[in-house]
């Protein structure tokens, strides 16, 4: 799942917790507890997702920073999808520096694994890390971000990402504030009309009155998965 936090970019260790709602926005359906955590050039962001059916996710994202620089690149990927009987579903990986990316889904008495070597630019994320990288670059008063992401669609792709900051906030039903809300869409040139509405999009929230923390957004589970929204729980 695309969910993240970058304000704790700059600490050693920290966790905040988001509530998963259904498409609609009026059930909740899950939570997700993310730690980031740094030692040194390497940051790691681990998140776990328990919805109430039983089923579940676990991402792990691994950036590390080129010395000499405070800017962090990918460094491997990974998120599991369980059923509700703790079977695996699904598992999504990345490995940034060889390029060796894999989608592997499991139904019973098959598994089929789509593997392939991809380039990965400079400027790839995947998972959490996305949306970390999108709050600094709101935090540096980058209106247009534009960057690479990696995603099984279903098998392994890298897509070129661009997202605008609009000029006026916005009231969310989900969470109070002068909100911006950042549509992240593929930017496939002249291929956008006739592709981009079958690739995963999501919306994304930041806070300009909380240094521009990410606090929620819509997302397809996975691709042609559920659409889900998720909410910050404020801290006590």
């Amino acid at each position: 799942m695309l969910a993240a936090y970058s304000a704790v970019a700059g600490a050693d260790s920290s966790a905040l917790q988001f509530k998963i709602l259904s498409a609609d926005g009026s059930q909740t359906i899950g939570y997700t507890r993310f730690t980031v955590s740094r030692k040194d050039s390497v940051q790691e962001i681990k998140g776990e997702t328990r919805y109430l059916d039983g089923e579940s996710d676990k991402e792990d994202v691994h950036l590390y920073a080129e010395p000499g620089t405070d800017d962090p690149r990918l460094d491997n990927y990974e998120h599991s999808f369980f059923n509700a009987d703790g079977t695996l579903h699904m598992v999504d990986g990345l490995d940034a520096k060889s390029g060796v990316a894999s989608c592997t889904t499991y139904t019973p008495g098959a598994t089929k694994v789509r593997k392939i070597r991809l380039d990965v630019p400079r400027d790839s994320f995947a998972g959490s890390s996305g949306l970390m990288m999108m709050a600094e670059s709101l935090r540096h008063g980058i209106r247009e971000i534009r960057f690479h992401a990696f995603a099984c669609a279903p098998g392994p792709e890298m897509f070129a990402v661009r997202a605008e900051r609009p000029d006026q906030s916005e009231h969310w039903l989900h969470y109070p504030g002068d909100l911006f809300r950042l549509d992240m869409k593929p930017d496939l040139g002249a291929l956008n009309l006739l592709i981009a509405p079958f690739l995963p999009t999501m919306d994304a929230w930041f806070n300009p009155g909380d240094n521009w923390n990410y606090v929620g957004g819509e997302f397809d589970r996975y691709f042609r998965g559920p659409h889900v929204l998720t909410v910050l729980v404020p801290s006590d």
